[in-house]
């Protein structure tokens, strides 16, 4: 199943690549909760270069196993750093600038009394909970790597085998709140104030030494074929400007 939607994606970007020929077209993989800042600086890089930029958004270890299998593409920003970190030794992704960071919070219903709830209610039952795959999005291995702080590998266990449904990605979690089929979760706290989810998601701070602060980092892939402009995406994205779209969606 998986090469299936490998090659269908493939198949996708070549058929958008011949499809607008007359500019240049840019592929950035994107992690789901960057989406918003993201599309935006395309829009003003867009214009400015007079290129096209398709974003690739989704789970941040798909999108890596997409661009490692298709080698296509210019640019990704996963959700969490250690999917670069991990991934250099195969040598795709080259230079990379930071433009943010991003935490991880307690999100919570906002038509359920938040008062005095915390990680421990992740492994009671008064709560219904939905967790991210550790496997998938970044905000699983972040949520897994919190469990772990807290109270060690038998509580995230714990947490994982009460949760009421698992995840994808931190979209996917939101979602399962708005429509109310869970109650809490642990989501990247910059989603939560999106125009769709403030309305209906409040957040509850961790500690940072359980939730660090996760580094927010563009890099530039190797078999890019359009690096100039990728590399003025990049130095747009540090840039005062730039910074200015990455704090209006939350990011820190």
């Amino acid at each position: 199943m998986f090469f299936k939607i490998i090659i269908s994606f493939t198949l996708l970007l070549s058929s958008s690549l011949i499809a607008n020929s007359s500019k240049p077209t840019l592929i950035f993989y994107c992690g789901t909760t960057m989406v918003k800042p993201i599309k935006e600086m395309a829009k003003i890089i867009e214009a400015k270069y007079n290129c096209n930029i398709k974003i690739s958004q989704g789970a941040s270890k798909d999108l890596y196993d997409s661009l490692k299998y298709s080698k296509v593409g210019d640019l990704f920003l996963p959700g969490s750093n250690s999917y670069r970190t991990n991934n250099l030794k195969d040598g795709y992704l080259l230079e990379a600038v930071e433009i943010g960071y991003n935490k991880a919070a307690i999100f919570v219903r906002k038509d359920k009394n938040k008062q005095n709830i915390n990680l421990d209610d992740f492994v009671k039952t008064s709560l219904s909970s939905i967790l991210c795959n550790p496997k998938a999005g970044s905000i699983g291995r972040e949520t897994k790597e919190i469990f772990e702080k807290y109270k060690g590998k038998e509580f995230f266990y714990d947490a994982y085998d009460n949760s009421v449904e698992i995840g994808t990605d931190s979209r996917n979690l939101n979602k399962a709140l708005i429509d109310k089929r869970a109650d809490i979760t642990i989501n990247w706290r910059s989603t939560a104030f999106w125009e769709e989810n403030n309305k209906y998601i409040d957040i509850i701070e961790i500690d940072e030494k359980y939730a660090k602060k996760e580094k927010l980092k563009i890099s530039l892939l190797k078999f890019s074929q359009n690096k100039d402009i990728a590399k003025s995406f990049m130095k747009f994205s540090t840039s005062k400007q730039g910074q200015e779209i990455m704090k209006k969606y939350g990011f820190l």
